[in-house]
C-alpha cells in the first residue's frame, strides 16, 4: 500500500493558519461550554488543586521534609520544608524554599515546576528542574536548600531535552541534546561530566538507533561512588553499565526489560527474553541473575514495583490486580519471599525511598521506606517504614492522611471482566451506585506495557461521580497490567487486540444495564488519544460523546516528529510496506467513516513537543471536512498540561464539561 499523501499540511507548518484555526476553534467551543457552570467547576477544581490541607508527595532530604503546593496566592507553586522530626500539619511549620511564581517574575518565562535532583553528598543542595512552558525542555539550576536561593555563579543548564545527577560537589553527570548530542528520537545522546569551569568530558555515548542515554552514581560501602549509565534502546528496553576499576561492565541482563541495580546487586522482570516472562530476576553484579519468583495464573510483578535496598529486594505483586508486598533478604536469598502484612488493604501502593533520590539512602544499613496506599473511592495516605526487624517485624507510622474532596456516599468498586473478540476475558474496575442506567466515562490507555491502577482523582469524584456519573477504570492489552504478553500482544500488528478490548467493555456495560451506548463517554490521553480516536473512527455506535487529549493521530507521520520516532518500536515504521498495512487500517486520520459521529472533544496542548499538536488539529479539520461537527480546543502547557493549578483547573472543567452536557449528566 502506498503512503497517502499528507493531509491538512497548512496546520503543521502555517504559522497564520495555525493561530487563524486555534483561535475560532477555541471560540466556537468556549462559545458552546464556557458558561456559568464551567466557570464554577473550574473553582471547584480550583479549590481541589489548592488546598492547603494537602500534602502531595512528601519526601525527606537531611532533616527536612518536602512537599510541593499550588495555591490560590501562587498558582504555579510553592516549594516547602519543614523539620522531620516535628509532628506533620499542613498548615503551620512550613517555610518557603523556592517559590515558582516568583521566580518566574523575576526572571521573565514560563517555567514549570518538574522537581529537584538531590546531591548525594549534601540534602540541602540540589538541581532544580524546571519545563519551558511545560514542554519536555528543561532548565537544570543549582539551588541551596538552606539560604533558599540559587547558588551565585552555580550550574546552570538548559533549557533543553536533558538529564543530570550529582558526581560530586562541582561536578554534574550531565545527559544532553546540546551540540549535536541528541538521538534520533531528539533525547540525550551522550553522557558528560560537567564542572564548574565549564570542562566536558565524554564518558558514554548512545548508540545512532537508540532511544537515549542517562547516567547516574550509586554509593559503594566505602563511601565513595559509582558512576553507571543507562542505554535505553527502546522505551522499556535498558542496558546498564556500571564504571568499575576495571572498566566498563555491562549488566548481565537482557535489553528489552528495565534494570534495577545498586554497586552490588541488579534485578528486573522478564518480558521476552532470557527466562520465564514475568519472572523476578536478581543477581550480584558481575553475575548472571537467577530466578526467586515465577507467576502463577493472575500474578503479575509490574516494570517499576520492584526495589533494591543494601540488604532487602522488595516488591508488589498484583494478585488477580490486588496488591500484595513482599521481601527478599539479600544476605541470605535461600530464604526465598516473604510476605510483608500491609497497614491496611489496598487497591494501589506506590512504594519508594522516603529520602529523594534512589540511591541517597540505599548503601546503609537503615533505609526508610515510604507507602503511598490508595483507591478509586480512598484518598491516598503515606506511610513510613523500615526493614530492621525484617518483612514480618515491620512497624507502620502514617506520615500523612489526604482528605477526600468528594463524597463518596452510595458508590462501590467492582471488579468486572468483558469478553473481547478472540474470547480473552479484560478486567476493568467499576466504580457506580448500581442502581440502573447512568451517563459512565470508560478511562483507557493500552500502550508501551504501562500499567494502570485505580489510583485516587478528587476531580473526577467532584465532577463527576458525586454527580451521578459511574467510572470504568480499563486494563485493556498492550498495557503492562496482566503481564509482558498483555503489552507484547498489542505491539505492531498486534494494536487491534488494544481497540478490540476497550470496544469490548463498552459493549459489556450495556450489557450489563450499567449504561446504553448514548450514555457512555471514552477519554484517553497521548497514546490513549490515539485509543480514543479509534473509538470515535472505528466504534462510532458504541459511545454518546469522545474526549480525546494530545492523541496521535496520524499514523503515516508519526515518526516524523523526533519525539515521534521512539515509538516505531511499538507501533511499527510507516516507511515500511508490511507495516503502513497495518498502521493504516486504523489511523484515526485515515479511517473517517461515512455516517453520523457521537460529540467529541479534540484537545491538545500548544508547547506539547512529545505528541505535535498537529495531530489534533488536523484530525479535527479532517472530521469537519467530513461533515462531523467535533469540538477542538487547544491549550497552553506542554504534554502533561498547564503548569499553573488554574490551567489544570480550566482544562477538567473543559473535558468534563463538555462530558455532562453530551451524556446528560446535568
Amino acid at each position: 500500500m502506498d503512503k497517502p499523501p499528507m493531509r491538512f499540511a497548512a496546520l503543521e507548518t502555517d504559522a497564520a493558519q495555525i493561530a487563524g484555526f486555534v483561535r475560532d476553534q477555541n471560540a466556537r467551543t468556549a462559545e458552546m461550554f464556557m458558561g456559568a457552570a464551567y466557570d464554577a467547576d473550574v473553582d471547584r477544581v480550583a479549590a481541589i488543586l489548592e488546598d492547603e490541607d494537602s500534602l502531595p508527595g512528601l519526601t525527606r532530604r537531611g532533616g527536612w521534609l518536602y512537599t510541593f503546593r499550588q495555591t490560590s496566592d501562587n498558582p504555579r507553586g510553592l516549594w516547602l520544608r519543614r523539620p522531620a522530626d516535628q509532628v506533620v500539619e499542613a498548615q503551620r511549620g512550613w517555610d518557603v524554599v523556592f517559590d515558582v511564581d516568583a521566580f518566574c517574575a523575576r526572571d521573565g518565562g514560563d517555567w514549570h515546576w518538574r522537581g529537584a535532583e538531590t546531591a548525594h553528598f549534601d540534602p540541602d543542595r540540589v538541581m532544580l528542574s524546571l519545563s519551558q512552558g511545560g514542554s519536555d525542555q528543561t532548565r537544570n539550576v543549582e539551588f541551596d536548600c538552606a539560604a533558599g536561593d540559587l547558588v551565585p555563579g552555580g550550574f546552570d543548564l538548559g533549557p533543553d531535552r536533558g538529564h543530570v545527577s550529582w558526581l560530586d560537589a562541582d561536578t554534574l553527570l550531565v545527559a544532553s541534546v546540546q551540540d549535536g548530542d541528541a538521538t534520533h528520537s531528539g533525547w540525550p545522546g551522550v553522557v558528560r561530566r560537567v564542572t564548574r569551569d565549564g570542562a566536558r568530558a565524554e564518558i558514554a555515548r548512545a548508540q545512532p538507533r537508540d532511544l537515549m542515554i542517562s547516567a547516574y552514581t550509586m554509593p559503594l560501602a566505602d563511601g565513595g561512588q559509582r558512576v553507571g549509565y543507562s542505554r535505553y534502546l527502546a522505551i522499556g528496553q535498558e542496558q546498564v553499565t556500571l564504571l568499575t576499576k576495571d572498566g566498563p561492565l555491562v549488566l548481565e541482563a537482557p535489553t528489552d526489560t528495565n534494570v534495577i541495580t545498586t554497586a552490588t546487586h541488579f534485578a528486573y522482570v522478564v518480558q521476552d527474553q532470557g527466562g520465564t516472562p514475568g519472572a523476578l530476576m536478581l543477581g550480584q553484579v558481575g553475575q548472571a541473575a537467577h530466578a526467586i519468583w515465577h507467576p502463577v495464573q493472575g500474578q503479575v510483578i509490574r516494570q517499576g514495583a520492584v526495589l533494591l535496598l543494601a540488604d532487602w529486594l522488595l516488591f508488589v505483586v498484583h494478585d488477580q490486580l490486588q496488591p500484595t508486598l513482599w521481601a527478599v533478604d539479600l544476605r541470605d536469598i535461600a530464604a526465598g519471599p516473604q510476605p510483608i502484612a500491609l497497614p491496611e488493604q489496598a487497591n494501589m501502593l506506590w512504594l519508594s525511598l522516603l529520602d529523594d533520590g534512589f540511591f541517597l539512602n540505599s548503601g546503609s544499613a537503615r533505609a526508610p521506606l515510604r507507602l503511598n496506599i490508595q483507591g478509586l473511592l480512598r484518598a491516598p495516605a503515606t506511610y513510613v517504614f523500615d526493614m530492621d526487624n525484617g518483612p514480618h517485624g515491620v512497624t507502620w507510622t502514617k506520615l500523612w492522611q489526604e482528605k477526600q474532596h468528594f463524597d463518596p456516599t452510595g458508590l462501590t468498586v467492582e471488579l468486572h471482566h468483558a469478553q473481547s473478540d478472540d474470547g480473552t476475558m479484560v478486567p476493568y474496575h467499576l466504580v457506580s451506585r448500581g442502581d440502573g442506567p447512568a451517563p459512565t466515562l470508560i478511562y483507557g490507555y493500552g500502550g508501551f506495557g504501562v500499567s494502570l491502577s485505580p489510583y485516587h482523582d478528587p476531580v473526577l469524584g467532584a465532577l463527576w461521580l458525586e454527580r451521578g456519573g459511574a467510572f470504568a477504570m480499563t486494563y485493556i492489552r498492550g498495557g503492562g497490567e496482566l503481564g509482558p504478553d498483555w503489552h507484547l500482544s498489542a505491539k505492531g500488528p498486534g494494536r487491534d487486540l488494544a481497540f478490540q478490548d476497550f470496544a469490548a467493555i463498552a459493549r459489556d456495560l450495556d450489557r450489563r444495564g450499567v449504561a446504553a451506548p448514548a450514555q457512555i463517554g471514552c477519554h484517553g490521553a497521548s497514546n490513549g488519544g490515539l485509543l480514543t480516536g479509534v473509538m470515535l473512527t472505528r466504534y462510532p455506535q458504541l459511545f454518546g460523546a469522545v474526549w480525546s487529549s494530545v492523541g496521535v493521530y496520524d499514523m503515516m507521520r508519526f515518526h516524523e516528529f523526533p519525539a515521534g520516532r521512539a515509538w516505531i518500536d511499538e507501533y511499527g515504521n510507516p516507511e515500511d510496506p508490511a507495516h503502513r498495512d497495518w498502521l493504516l487500517s486504523y489511523s484515526p486520520l485515515h479511517n473517517i467513516p461515512d455516517g453520523p459521529l457521537p460529540p467529541a472533544l479534540i484537545a491538545t496542548s500548544s508547547n506539547d513537543d512529545r505528541v505535535d499538536p498537529s495531530h489534533a488539529r488536523r484530525f479535527a479539520a479532517a472530521l469537519q471536512q467530513a461533515g462531523a461537527t467535533p469540538w477542538f480546543y487547544e491549550h497552553g502547557g506542554g504534554h502533561g498540561g498547564g503548569g499553573s493549578s488554574r490551567a489544570r483547573a480550566a482544562e477538567a472543567a473543559l473535558g468534563y464539561g463538555f462530558l455532562a452536557h453530551t451524556l446528560g449528566l446535568r
